[in-house]
């Protein structure tokens, strides 16, 4: 039991490691998988005007429901105020052409928190006085607060993505909709489904980082039948040639990397240097046009792994920039901070399909735990069902699906298709 729990440990310390990248990449100004978003969303303005894509009128008519939503907003380190149109533009789709939940038309109890502990719990104060079925939001440095502060108050919460180790352990009234850990046993996936044999990760070697990898990263690894190399390089080394090239002398097929844009930087020109032609394996966070401009060739063949697709001809993603365009015109929709927003928002709704009667946080827990798979948005091919049952040692985690993509040189993803991470994510 003791060597479960340690494991089980190592696994959330990967998902609070992933979401150190994912805070300090997450504003509006560099938000993880820009590149990708900005140039898919320029290209499909035309038909994301579209708003036939958001299906025959069918408008709410009952009694409305406040469903909290709570952003960090705007701090001196980020911008994520983007994400509430995204999120209101979300709850106008449902209630015009969902039928709302269950006939009731959401109404968003929006609340900025200023990615601070005290405007959070402000912010979760506002959603007690204020009755709200249930909250939601799409990302957040502050999970921690909320989740302590709804917990108390019996108020479900549902994150699009979370690393809140509370939220991600607990096994009612939390639920964190998509695959925390596709980013470390996604490489190992494409590894085995390559056919490859030996893979390497490139990690920051900083304890926040390496620790956690060392620790679960294996288990990923030997799940899929293939051999791991972790390479951890300390802070601030600019030329990681000598690092890189110690790695290509065990004859790697495919490399991969945690880290921000910065870091996956210097770890691809490294490999281009040295002359590694094989797969390359690279997170959203490592794409920015600054990137794709510094590394010879771009971000070209390379595969990404993601929770979110910005190909513009994906039905979801059309969805997306279709009701963008129609309720929410002046918000561009491009980055993965605002269409969190959309998702977060839209998978409540898709949560409760199915659900009767008054909306209450009591049938919103009832009817969560009860669903039945739904589509995952931003995702095609992927679904989501909150019954605990997904990851055992992560019960708030509602899908083992990712996506697969592959990259052009300027970091836009082409061909994303759904995996399944099932068979890799057990201890």
């Amino acid at each position: 039991m003791g060597k479960a729990k340690a494991m089980r440990r190592g696994a959330l310390g990967v998902l609070a490691c992933a979401a150190l990248i994912v805070t300090a990449c997450s504003s509006s100004k560099s938000s993880s998988g820009s590149t990708a978003s900005s140039s898919s969303s320029s290209s499909s303005s035309s038909s994301a005007a579209n708003s036939s894509l958001l299906g025959p009128a069918k408008p709410a008519t009952g009694t409305p429901i406040k469903l909290g939503f709570i952003s960090d907003g705007k701090s001196e380190a980020i911008d994520n105020t983007s994400e509430i149109p995204a999120g209101q533009a979300a709850a106008k789709y449902i209630n015009d052409h969902l039928g709302g939940v269950a006939g009731h038309p959401i109404t968003l109890d929006v609340c900025q928190d200023g990615q601070t502990p005290a405007g959070t719990t402000n912010c979760v104060n506002q959603m007690i006085a204020d009755k709200v079925v249930a909250v939601v939001y799409g990302v957040s440095g502050q999970g921690g607060t909320i989740q302590t502060g709804l917990k108390a108050a019996n108020i479900p919460l549902i994150a699009y993505g979370t690393i809140d180790q509370g939220t991600l352990l607990s096994k009612v009234g939390d639920y964190a909709i998509t695959n925390g850990l596709g980013a470390l046993a996604g490489p190992a996936y494409v590894l085995q489904s390559n056919g490859g044999k030996r893979g390497a990760v490139v990690v920051e070697d900083v304890p926040a980082a390496s620790g956690p990898v060392k620790q679960i990263d294996p288990i990923f690894y030997k799940n899929a039948g293939v051999t791991l190399d972790i390479v951890a390089i300390p802070p601030g080394v600019a030329d990681m040639t000598p690092q890189i090239a110690a790695e290509l002398a065990k004859d790697p097929d495919q490399v991969s990397m945690i880290g921000n844009d910065t870091f996956c930087t210097s770890v691809i020109k490294a490999l281009k240097t040295l002359g590694f032609t094989k797969t390359i394996v690279v997170i959203p966070q490592c794409i920015s046009p600054a990137a794709a401009s510094a590394i010879p060739g771009g971000f070209a063949g390379m595969t990404l792994l993601t929770s979110y697709s910005t190909d513009p001809t994906d039905p979801e993603v059309a969805l997306y920039n279709a009701a963008m365009a129609t309720y929410e015109p002046n918000t561009p929709p491009n980055g993965s901070v605002t269409s969190g927003g959309w998702a977060a928002v839209l998978s409540f709704a898709r949560a409760m399909t199915g659900a009767t009667g008054d909306i209450t946080p009591a049938s919103v827990e009832s009817t969560i735990t009860a669903m039945a798979p739904e589509p995952m948005p931003l995702a095609s091919g992927v679904t989501f069902q909150c019954n605990g049952q997904q990851i055992s040692f992560t019960p708030a985690i509602c899908s083992t699906g990712y996506l697969e993509a592959t990259l052009d040189a300027q970091g836009n993803g082409t061909g994303y298709k759904p995996i399944d991470l099932t068979p890799l994510l057990k201890l």
